[in-house]
């Protein structure tokens, strides 16, 4: 396991941010009364949230790159739907692994793991995960599905997002001809 430093104080404003709408998202579904729309919902507001919050602070570059990841990790997910066909638990259809609602909030996640670090992701793979429970209790996937779609966003950011300026730890990936593999980016 990586120790990595805390995020600078002037990226913390991002942070609480992208958790106040997420609140904001909990807040009114809880007027909905749904735990499943609770899910679907936040799904949707935390990819908006994450690329709000780097436009709002002015990280065009990380907002481009987010946004590239999150297409990669739809489209992943909708190829894997379709060519796996898996069932889903309530028998609805084939389409089950991976689940897309999870992929959009683990591509938050691990964009903001991958520009920022873990301190700052934590938050948000809380509430990733929380999605994910949301599509399992509704009985339209399993457990598989989820990891299959943390693992579609994760392979996303590695490859697409580059650690923010002035992130002191990173991990990049390294793809070339003869070896895959990841390198460890270290400041003091």
């Amino acid at each position: 396991m990586f120790l990595l430093s805390p995020t600078p104080v002037r990226r913390r404003p991002a942070v609480h941010a992208v958790l106040g709408l997420a609140l904001a998202a909990l807040a009114a579904s809880t007027q909905a009364q749904s735990q499943r729309h609770t899910g679907e919902l936040l799904a949707v507001v935390l990819p908006a949230a994450t690329l709000g919050t780097e436009l709002v602070r002015g990280d065009t570059e990380g907002a481009w790159q987010f946004a590239q990841s999150l297409g990669v990790t739809a489209l992943g997910t909708e190829v894997l739907k379709h060519t796996t066909r898996v069932e889903r638990p309530d028998g609805s259809d084939r389409q089950s692994f991976p689940s897309g609602h999870a992929a959009w909030a683990f591509s938050s996640a691990a964009y903001v793991r991958q520009r920022h670090g873990w301190l700052a992701s934590a938050p948000l793979y809380l509430a990733a995960a929380y999605v994910g429970q949301t599509r399992v209790d509704a009985r339209r996937h399993r457990w598989g599905d989820i990891l299959g779609s943390a693992l579609v966003a994760e392979a996303s950011a590695m490859w697409l997002v580059q650690p923010a300026p002035g992130l002191r730890v990173g991990i990049v990936p390294v793809l070339e001809q003869h070896q895959v593999g990841v390198t460890l980016l270290a400041r003091w």
